[in-house]
């Protein structure tokens, strides 16, 4: 548990010093991320200002061609608005409505782009992984081949029957099929990776991560981000739609310009009109609408709650996880030690006439099996990390 402890008060360490997040992933797919922020911006802003009505223009032209009088040519020109300066709390509630829907919009679109280069990265770890494993399955089958060669000299001399020899034969087809799959598999990746990035993956650099604290993970949660903001969104939406229901109070003002060939004795060409208003509206449906908006808030806050439990659950699997790794990792290094320790004592044997050079070679693939485990097993820490990279902000 000591271990466990210090392990996770760690740092995350994302990338390499000097390393650009958005260099793994296409130009392309980086441009989409950065319209779609722009478009949040933007949209943002007119909603922070929708409380502001519009500055009204007319223009208007008529004519009228009456046989028993002068033809009739009237043209009119107005500028008018009409304007709540006050809802009862409604316009300072849409700011800050506005304001966290931004926010959570913000934080849902950088959590795409961040789990998308987890993503590219996860698929290079597999690349790693893959490759790791493929010189495994190379070692393994030079074994089966030297078992295959043994086997048939012992069933040539009559010592052991035929079904050994079949057996190491069917061992060796079996390994062999199993790489034919891993290289399709690698191809697979890099077709994945394709579509994730124009960049050539065998010139990227790995990045190494190390686990950050619970605490500060929580903290940088960008799920736990947006959703926080959603409820403050909610508050505020609820808050408008009781500010709907109580008095608002409006100015409008009007200017008219006319022109006609017919004008009317005491009527000016041009003149305007301004006044207030008070206006508080009367609906059924106000307990009810009002009732709902406060269920929407209650319905955010309590996914919040369940987020959080949902984000120190996925925090607590991945630590269990790593725990694991790391004794299949020290498994590994036993077995390489115990490999080179056999290793050692074969080759003396060898020199003494008592072994061949083939058993050393076969213990010598056998040490660095077990060193390539600890490497794949290494890869797969990586892959576990950044399930919680994949979801913070740095």
């Amino acid at each position: 548990m000591k271990k466990l402890w210090l392990l996770s008060n760690l740092l995350l360490l994302p990338l390499a010093a000097g390393n650009d997040l958005a260099n793994y992933l296409s130009r392309e797919k980086n441009q989409i991320f950065d319209y779609q922020e722009e478009a949040n911006r933007l949209e943002s802003a007119v909603l922070r200002k929708s409380w502001i009505s519009p500055l009204m223009l007319s223009y208007g032209e008529s004519r009228s061609d009456q046989p028993w009088g002068e033809q009739a040519r009237d043209r009119t020109f107005s500028v008018g608005i009409d304007q709540p300066i006050f809802k009862s709390g409604g316009i300072y509630y849409a700011v800050k409505f506005a304001n966290a829907q931004e926010g959570a919009t913000a934080a849902q679109i950088r959590l795409q782009r961040r789990q998308m280069i987890a993503r590219a990265i996860e698929v290079l770890f597999d690349l790693r992984k893959n490759r790791l494993q493929q010189r495994q399955l190379r070692l393994k089958i030079r074994n089966d081949e030297i078992d295959i060669r043994r086997k048939r000299e012992q069933y040539d001399a009559g010592v052991i029957d035929s079904s050994f020899l079949n057996q190491a034969i069917l061992q060796r087809n079996q390994d062999q099929t199993s790489l034919l799959v891993l290289q399709l598999a690698e191809k697979n990746l890099r077709n994945a990776f394709s579509l994730l990035s124009d960049k050539n993956p065998d010139g990227l650099r790995l990045p190494h991560l190390r686990l950050i604290g619970a605490k500060e993970y929580r903290e940088k949660n960008l799920e736990l981000e947006a959703q926080r903001l959603q409820v403050v969104g909610s508050d505020y939406n609820s808050k408008m739609t009781w500010s709907k229901y109580l008095p608002t109070l409006s100015v409008n003002a009007d200017y008219y310009d006319t022109d006609s060939n017919r004008p009317l004795i005491g009527m000016h060409d041009d003149y305007y009109r301004y006044g207030f208003r008070i206006s508080i509206p009367l609906s059924v449906n106000a307990p009810q609408d009002i009732e709902a908006g406060r269920v929407h808030y209650l319905q955010q806050a309590v996914q919040l709650q369940d987020k959080r439990k949902s984000v120190a659950s996925e925090y607590r699997l991945v630590l269990d996880t790593l725990a694991i790794i790391d004794k299949k990792i020290a498994l590994a290094r036993s077995d390489e030690k115990l490999y080179r320790s056999l290793l050692r004592s074969t080759r003396e044997q060898a020199q003494a006439g008592q072994k061949t050079q083939l058993d050393v070679e076969t213990m010598r693939n056998a040490m660095e099996m077990a060193k390539l485990d600890a490497k794949v097993y290494e890869v797969e820490k990586q892959i576990q990390l950044l399930k919680l990279y994949g979801k913070i902000h740095e």
